[in-house]
């Protein structure tokens, strides 16, 4: 009898053991999971951020150079030179930025996160920085029309100038504000915390 009593101990103790081995097991599993999970996070806003801001500060340099107080024909194609460059790394900023939002909407979709027990997801109006960036996109895609437009004209002769800007410039011009407006009311729409 006692020998049956000791190995029932003996059972009860393994057991007990081998179930706070299982549960320590899970809660290093757990833990690293969320130290992972973090450390992805963290490095994925803070390209989020940056990339944003390069964006941004490119963006205000196109808008400067556009928004200018151009007088004559010369003064918009020295202009346009300077912004063809700067669309072009705005497209790339642009490209970087929609796949680092696609990144954090796949990871705010997924299943097992471990920090949906605590905190929101990132993207909250994912729905408005697609429009957001769509509107960009279309906005990019306008402004190199005219980029075009622009050094065909500067190749016309002086006579021949001012027809090929009224039938070809002034709607593209049309377009690109209307999408400006467009973006203006998007983005009044989010929240600051949204943006």
């Amino acid at each position: 009898m006692n020998i049956e009593k000791g190995n029932g101990r003996q059972r009860a103790f393994i057991w007990i053991y081998a179930t706070g081995a299982v549960v320590l097991t899970l809660i290093t599993i757990f833990a690293v999971a969320f130290a992972v999970q973090e450390h992805n996070d963290r490095v994925l806003s803070e390209d989020l951020t940056e990339t944003s801001s390069e964006l941004q500060d490119t963006g205000a340099r196109i808008a400067s150079i556009r928004d200018a107080d151009m007088k004559n024909m010369d003064d918009y194609v020295r202009a346009y030179s300077e912004i063809g460059p700067l669309l072009d790394s705005y497209d790339q900023q642009l490209e970087k930025i929609t796949g680092l939002c696609n990144q954090a909407r796949e990871r705010d979709q997924k299943l097992l996160r471990v920090e949906r027990l605590y905190r929101k997801p990132h993207l909250s109006n994912s729905d408005g920085i697609s429009e957001i960036l769509d509107i960009t996109r279309a906005l990019s895609k306008v402004m190199r029309q005219e980029t075009s437009i622009i050094q065909n004209m500067s190749a016309l002769p002086e006579s021949e100038r001012m027809q090929f800007w009224h039938e070809r410039f002034l709607p593209l011009e049309a377009q690109e504000k209307a999408l400006r407006a467009r973006l203006l009311i998007v983005g009044q729409r989010m929240s600051p915390a949204e943006q």
